[in-house]
């Protein structure tokens, strides 16, 4: 009789899902409840005051995305290192820290030469015409730092769950982080505030189908790693898995729309790049304020070349 059960169950069809698979998915999922949380808050804020203004909750500072993004990390076991550098390490932190900010100089440099446009036109960033530096600064460094904060500990959180618990190298791990942390910038986010301003039938079935192919991106891209370190099709040849990876397709169809607009996805490109960087500094500083600074000036660049080029141009 224990023969005959043994052999049931060897033919009897798998469907629990790889272990890479589920954690990803979670990762996608508390996305995804971030963008409609963001967008709820949205949603509140403009039928109160009437017009739409991104409120606390709304924002990516620290109650709309620090806050929980820390919360999620202690629950699933991964708080971020609030410690400052290993004196062995210091020297990575500013290197990681000042990247992204060079990286949106030489961002507008090139547009000025090869396209004949501005950062400043692109983001949308505009200032009044005798304002200075100092006082452009100013303006930014609140919205700077809160975000930078908010960014930054999502980057570590995410960096974290892929390499301890998806079992990522660093690399693949900071790559991980960027994807999913450019996804939820220029995706979820924008098309649930979107959703919010322009309320149309047709906008909440793209916006829930946006949400579902998060998740569904997450868990095949899973699979497709399981698949790809046993070196066997048998993960991704399961025929319940067929719209797990329709969605995700989709998902990654929609992801790719952001940047083939030149020089318009510039500004996304940007964003990934920073990203990037800010999750492996955290990885060389093991500091999760390497990353907060590294999204701070990021964003404080781009406010600042943008003010540059207003003045200049």
């Amino acid at each position: 009789m224990s023969r005959f059960a043994t052999a049931v169950r060897a033919f009897r069809p798998d469907r629990s899902l790889p272990s890479e698979a589920s954690e990803l998915g979670r990762i996608g999922l508390f996305l995804a409840c971030l963008a409609v949380a963001s967008a709820a808050s949205y949603w509140v804020s403009l039928r109160l005051l009437g017009v739409p203004v991104v409120g606390a909750l709304a924002s990516p500072n620290v109650a709309g995305l620090a806050v929980p993004t820390l919360v999620y990390a202690r629950y699933r076991g991964v708080p971020p290192s609030f410690g400052l550098p290993e004196r062995s390490r210091i020297t990575d932190a500013p290197a990681a820290a000042l990247a992204p900010g060079l990286a949106v100089v030489a961002a507008s440099a090139l547009l000025a030469v090869g396209f004949d446009a501005s950062l400043a036109a692109l983001v949308g960033w505009t200032y009044h015409p005798e304002a200075s530096v100092g006082a452009a600064a100013a303006r930014a460094a609140e919205d700077v730092v809160l975000s930078g904060l908010g960014f930054g500990f999502l980057v570590a959180a995410v960096f974290d769950l892929a390499s301890s618990r998806v079992g990522l190298a660093s690399a693949r791990a900071a790559v991980v982080a960027a994807a999913l942390a450019t996804f939820f910038q220029s995706v979820l986010r924008d098309a649930a505030f979107t959703l919010v301003v322009f309320p149309k039938p047709w906008r909440v079935t793209i916006v829930a189908l946006l949400l579902v192919a998060a998740v569904c991106g997450c868990v095949a891209a899973g699979v497709t790693y399981r698949s790809a370190v046993e070196r066997s099709l048998r993960p991704v040849s399961r025929p319940t898995l067929a719209p797990v990876f329709a969605f995700g397709l989709l998902g990654l169809v929609v992801f790719g729309t952001v940047f083939v607009d030149v020089p318009g996805g510039v500004e996304h490109v940007l964003w990934a790049l920073a990203f990037g960087l800010a999750a492996f500094g955290y990885h060389r500083s093991a500091s999760v304020w390497v990353p907060v600074a590294a999204l701070a000036l990021f964003s404080l660049s781009v406010r600042l070349v943008g003010f540059v080029e207003l003045a200049a141009f």
